[in-house]
């Protein structure tokens, strides 16, 4: 199926030139929902897209902004000795206390199962809780491949039997699901500290769970080495632990961004629609969310070419509201529910979330958390369109995207923000990968874990599938 590809890459940003927009980005800071960074990044994205020539517009929804300000964890332990213990994260809409924060006894309820709080004294008190991350290997990607029709889905072919071997342990996967805030307050509990089972590296800054509803319980997050020291301290006796959660919690609003770039006349006067082409503007570093560089990099080039070469007309769509949860903002297919016009004028979808990304990992728990010196495996995720499949497969293929994998839908979502449009019906294409550290919030933006060059090539690769669908003659499966 491989064909020409159209105005091969004139008008693309190199890779210094790419490098320099995610350097950009991460220089306003991590962009939380609704924080000045969020803002900082969409009005700069506005900026370039217009410059670009692209017809840009705005639309503000609602947020129910929650913003972590402080945090802290002391304990005085049975022999009345005080001491700070470091709190890698927090739990994003936890909850909050004062500036004094809340002091109480500390009640060890190991796994946090209803069995576990039984017969415990827990009003009033501090939970210490497991948060557990299951062992994974990256076999789980390669078994979720429906290989009925294209036997060659994964990329290079050995691959599979690599992604076998390779950790996959993810907190970001929530799986095991993480401590039950609201279990813990119907027991009468003021505040919890949950411990990641992961090492101080990878545990400090984790914005997870992301999209969690409030709970109105504050929650810290310490690593394993943290928690180790924290149950050595119950051993000895009573221990009495002060939590310091202070934040902000308002409504706000955020904008969607929609930057548009016109159908040729005679594919406007017919039937064949625009393409979506889609991202996130929130994310916490360098890797999150690296899709808003990418894109502008896509417009760019598109901006640049004659408008009778564009094949079909191309929206750019920026959602600010991927790290919340669905009831505390309005999330894209509900958006664009609500633009029936525009949803009606839309053939198909290309998203791309986590570009250039190498992996790091522990092993599975038996090396020092570090570089393995591999690239991050890419999952490009097709719905709704067996033609869209076979073009992922044929430009993967003949792009030479290494370690990815081509999957099929999961249940009723697409992954990450492809799976909006997927709910819509839209024949959907998602790019995306998931490594160890993609939530966390820290000095470096996880700049060190990004690879310019394979930054450049993932969004090579997207700029020729976005060509190979504009090019599409007619809409359909």
């Amino acid at each position: 199926m491989t064909g020409p590809r159209r105005g091969g890459l004139a008008g693309l940003v190199g890779p210094d030139g790419l490098w320099e927009s995610v350097e950009r980005m991460v220089s306003f800071g991590p962009r939380l929902p609704g924080s000045p960074a969020h803002h900082r990044h969409i009005d700069d994205l506005d900026v370039r897209l217009r410059r670009a020539g692209l017809e840009v517009t705005r639309h503000p929804v609602p947020l129910a902004r929650w913003l972590a300000d402080d945090w802290s964890l002391r304990v005085v332990d049975a022999r009345g000795v005080s001491a700070t213990v470091p709190a890698g994260s927090y739990r994003p809409y936890s909850g909050e206390t004062s500036a004094r924060g809340v002091t109480a006894t500390v009640v060890d309820v190991g796994a946090g199962g209803a069995a576990d709080y039984r017969g415990r004294p827990m009003a009033g008190a501090i939970v210490l809780a497991d948060a557990p991350v299951a062992r994974l290997r990256a076999e789980v990607l390669t078994d979720l491949t429906d290989l009925t029709d294209l036997a060659d889905a994964v990329e290079p072919p050995d691959a599979r039997t690599r992604l076998a071997a390779e950790d996959y342990s993810r907190v970001w996967l929530g799986v095991p699901p993480p401590p039950d805030l609201a279990l813990a307050r119907r027991h009468g509990a003021v505040a919890m500290i949950a411990i990641l089972d992961l090492p101080p590296l990878l545990a400090a800054g984790q914005y997870t769970p992301h999209q969690q509803p409030y709970a109105g319980l504050p929650t810290l997050h310490v690593d394993r080495e943290q928690g180790a020291r924290l149950r050595a301290l119950l051993a000895l006796g009573p221990l009495e632990a002060t939590v310091v959660l202070t934040a902000r919690r308002d409504d706000a609003t955020v904008d969607y961004l929609l930057a548009r770039l016109p159908a040729p006349a005679a594919a406007a006067a017919g039937t064949y629609g625009d393409v979506l082409v889609a991202t996130h503007t929130d994310g916490q570093n360098a890797v999150e969310e690296n899709g808003g560089p990418a894109l502008l990099a896509l417009a760019e080039r598109l901006a640049h070419r004659p408008q009778a070469r564009r094949g079909r007309g191309t929206l750019f769509l920026f959602s600010p509201a991927h790290m919340i949860a669905d009831a505390a903002t309005v999330k894209p297919d509900a958006w664009l529910r609500a633009h029936p016009r525009l949803r009606a004028s839309l053939a198909m979808a290309l998203v791309a979330e986590h570009l250039g990304a190498m992996g790091w990992d522990e092993r599975g728990g038996t090396a020092p958390y570090g570089p393995t010196g591999r690239s991050e495996p890419v999952v490009v995720a097709v719905g709704h369109s067996d033609r869209l499949r076979r073009l992922a497969v044929d430009e993967m293929r003949a792009g030479g995207l290494a370690r990815a994998v081509v999957l099929p839908p999961a249940g009723d979502g697409l992954y990450g923000e492809g799976t909006f449009p997927y709910r819509l019906g839209l024949p959907t294409v998602e790019f995306i990968s998931g490594p160890a550290y993609l939530l966390q919030v820290g000095p470096g933006d996880q700049l060190d874990k990004l690879d310019r060059a394979l930054l450049h090539r993932h969004t090579v690769f997207l700029v020729h599938l976005l060509d190979r669908m504009l090019a599409l003659p007619a809409p359909g499966p």
